[in-house]
């Protein structure tokens, strides 16, 4: 059985240098895993209609394509820059793409992964603004307008999703994300996984279960690996597969 593997927020924007990377990483995978689950925010944004797709985004969902064709599960888990991306994807692109969190069975690990944008209920001007713009009377007036209309607004609100949540994400919330992490401990999930922190952080807490904080890929080229015999940790992206460290960049709490 071959390995899964999580990969976090990647932010790929227009004449990105990390694009080729990233697309050779996503090609190195082909006959190593199983499953490829991606933790969202793929690009710095990503509104699922063709018009708006562009030439960056049309390379990576080659790239995904292809791993479908050779039998790999693509899996992904919306967050804040996704916009309809899994009603436009769904069935070709990827296998599974939502945003409500992903559980699975692997390794003797029973899994849970959600991107982790929806996490903060103290983040009230994200949460109207994420209802608001994901609105379908919303979605069909916005796509009324002429396409260089629509990347000018576009480019506009990306600017806009850099700068909010930034004080809920410049500082990890430790506490809240291990409270959330213990809800779903008591309900038998071994390991915790998200996205969207863009730090690398690893916690345990003996015998109960461990929270996995992926790091952004772009900036770490990491990513984290379970293999079939249960060791999970993270791995350089770009080198020669070896064991996973488990002890990598972590924070152990009690």
């Amino acid at each position: 059985m071959k390995d899964l593997v999580f990969i976090g927020d990647v932010h790929l924007d227009r004449d990105d240098e990390a694009l080729a990377d990233f697309v050779v990483f996503l090609q190195s995978l082909a006959g190593r895993v199983s499953c490829v689950v991606l933790m969202g925010d793929l690009f710095n944004l990503w509104l699922g209609h063709e018009a708006m797709e562009q030439a960056h985004h049309r390379a990576v969902i080659a790239a995904l394509v292809a791993l479908r064709v050779q039998g790999v599960r693509v899996v992904y888990l919306e967050g804040n820059r996704d916009y309809r991306v899994g009603p436009r994807h769904r069935g070709t692109t990827f296998d599974i793409s939502d945003e409500a969190p992903w559980t699975e069975t692997f390794g003797g690990r029973r899994l849970y992964a959600v991107h982790g944008h929806g996490l903060n209920p103290d983040d009230l001007s994200y949460r109207r603004w994420h209802r608001f713009s994901r609105l379908s009377p919303v979605w069909g007036l916005f796509h009324l307008f002429p396409v260089a209309t629509r990347i000018r607004w576009s480019d506009a609100m990306e600017r806009r999703l850099r700068k909010s949540n930034r004080r809920f994400k410049g500082t990890l919330p430790e506490e809240l994300l291990l409270g959330i992490a213990a809800d779903r401990w008591d309900a038998g999930d071994t390991d915790v996984v998200l996205g969207h922190f863009h730090v690398e952080r690893r916690f345990e807490v003996a015998g109960r279960g461990r929270l996995w904080v992926l790091p952004e890929w772009k900036g770490s080229r990491r990513h984290l690996r379970l293999t079939a015999d249960g060791e999970m940790g993270f791995v350089d992206s770009m080198s020669v597969p070896r064991s996973p460290s488990s002890n990598s960049s972590s924070t152990p709490s009690a």
